[in-house]
């Protein structure tokens, strides 16, 4: 019996492959961790990339002279696939409006409207919006304008997919497939930015 007992404390004190149980423990929390880690890096490089690249468009077209043509909007689309490389696809979408106010006064949200001068998605990607449409903006997405003044936006829209398809990214990291955008509000220095071939700018 004591010789029983002797086993068994020795049995207890024993710690040999301790470090090897503890490892296999952890093990799952480490996979987790590096996992987590690749996923967030992913989803905050793709709306950092993106953001910063709408931003370099909306400051190249405030410096074009109030026209641009057709074949230079389309060439937008590539200037953001290049600013976005190995990334996901960008939509983008440029919208220019000018404020007419009600009795010389500007655009707030109870007073004035807003003139579409172009909606254009280059490539066609997204739905160009319309006079309506634009209304929706004022004293939520755009500033006090004043009478006449003018601004253009743009809109760029991002679906971003996890690099691992699993089910570690959507339910043990909580990082799901998404649509991320930016919404980039610009004066022209400039009068005004229209697009070549509307009419809304005579």
């Amino acid at each position: 019996m004591s010789s029983l007992k002797h086993r068994f404390r020795s049995f207890l004190r024993e710690e040999d492959g301790l470090v090897l149980a503890e490892g296999l423990l952890m093990l799952p929390l480490v996979v987790w961790a590096l996992v987590a880690m690749f996923i967030y890096w992913d989803v905050f490089r793709t709306i950092n990339v993106t953001q910063k690249a709408a931003y370099g468009v909306a400051d190249l077209l405030s410096r074009q002279r109030d026209t641009i043509s057709t074949n230079f909007a389309n060439g937008l689309q590539n200037v953001m696939d290049f600013l976005t490389p190995g990334g996901h696809p960008v939509k983008m979408r440029i919208t220019s409006l000018e404020c007419q106010g009600a009795n010389g006064g500007g655009c707030t949200a109870t007073n004035g409207t807003y003139r579409l001068l172009f909606s254009f998605s280059p490539g066609g990607k997204v739905q160009p919006l319309t006079q309506a449409d634009i209304q929706l903006w004022k004293g939520v997405k755009i500033p006090v304008l004043n009478n006449l003044e003018s601004v253009y936006v743009v809109e760029t829209s991002v679906e971003f997919k996890a690099q691992l398809q699993t089910a570690i990214a959507g339910f043990m990291v909580g990082v799901e497939d998404a649509t991320y955008g930016q919404f980039i509000v610009t004066k022209p220095r400039h009068r005004r930015l229209c697009l070549q071939g509307t009419t809304t700018c005579n």
